[in-house]
């Protein structure tokens, strides 16, 4: 999606395809994912006294990303031309026995997941209850390492780009922000790697240079300067740039180098309006404040009211 090059996939999909089958071969319950060892939705907030391990069910998280892996195998399959018609198969009954197993859904992270992979009967529904929490435990995150990298997506996918932004801009622990009121300037492996008395959260496992919760970069990407391909369109050979601007920024941009040169999103606050600056190197499709505009490669400037 990002290079246009499907030699990755070539190079790829027989290993991709491989574990989807040990999967497959290995799990105790047909369709699910269960059994084995699994470190869960790691350093979740929500975990239990003296546990690393969030409180997200662990078979629930194995049997979310079989579906999401097979999902991988098929989108694979099918740009490289093969038949994918048993893994599309496949999809269909672990979706099927996700939803019979797993009904409701108890923590921000299986919210998140049910949402974020299409496993939930009505998807908006699980977006909602994942907002309802958020704001009923103080507009806090208590995700780990599996739940946070889709969680804003999920909030801004299903109406609620107002409680990401919330989140995203907390500086109080839990939060991104934190971390750079007590000097940091990488993200850490744990949201409180320096704890609020000062004290360090442990000596032996206390990165302060770590991905998991970093990935929130891609959310600030795609959905606050609203910058992705346009469907069917790998590579940026075509992109959709839909910005997301919020009162309490004054300004944001984003510029991404792609193959056929660099895209530029920038909006700021101009009077009583929002001011957008595009520069896009191939045609778009500009989405601002729910009006679309298809344009070919060069500047754009466009204005809406502020929200």
């Amino acid at each position: 999606m990002a290079y246009g090059n499907t030699e990755i996939l070539s190079r790829q999909f027989e290993s991709m395809r491989k574990w989807v089958d040990y999967i497959t071969a290995h799990t105790t319950t047909e369709y699910l994912w269960t059994g084995g060892v699994h470190y869960g939705d790691w350093l979740g907030l929500d975990a239990p006294t003296g546990s690393y391990k969030g409180s997200s069910r662990e078979d629930f998280i194995a049997s979310a990303f079989y579906a999401h892996s097979a999902s991988l195998v098929i989108k694979a399959g099918l740009v490289l031309g093969k038949d994918m018609a048993a893994y599309e198969a496949l999809l269909q009954n672990i979706i099927s026995a996700f939803r019979r197993a797993y009904p409701t859904y108890k923590t921000q992270t299986e919210c998140v997941l049910a949402a974020h992979f299409h496993l939930a009967e009505d998807c908006q529904a699980a977006a909602d209850q994942l907002a309802l929490m958020i704001r009923e435990c103080g507009t806090k995150l208590q995700t780990g390492f599996v739940g946070t990298p889709y969680l804003l997506h999920v909030l801004s996918d299903y109406g609620h780009t107002d409680l990401a932004y919330s989140l995203l801009l907390r500086e109080q622990y839990p939060s991104w922000l934190y971390p750079v009121t007590k000097g940091a300037t990488t993200v850490w492996e744990h949201w409180d790697g320096i704890m609020e008395n000062g004290d360090f959260w442990s000596r032996n496992m206390n990165s302060f240079n770590h991905y998991a919760y970093g990935a929130v970069a891609d959310w600030v990407y795609c959905c606050a300067a609203g910058i992705t391909p346009a469907e069917g369109f790998p590579g940026y050979s075509k992109v959709r740039i839909a910005p997301s601007p919020d009162v309490r920024l004054d300004w944001l941009e984003a510029s991404l180098d792609t193959r056929h040169g660099r895209i530029i999103s920038r909006w700021k606050k101009q009077d009583s309006l929002w001011r957008y600056e595009i520069t896009t190197p191939v045609d778009a499709e500009v989405v601002i404040d729910g009006k679309t505009f298809l344009v070919s490669a060069g500047s754009y400037i466009y204005f809406s009211e502020k929200q």
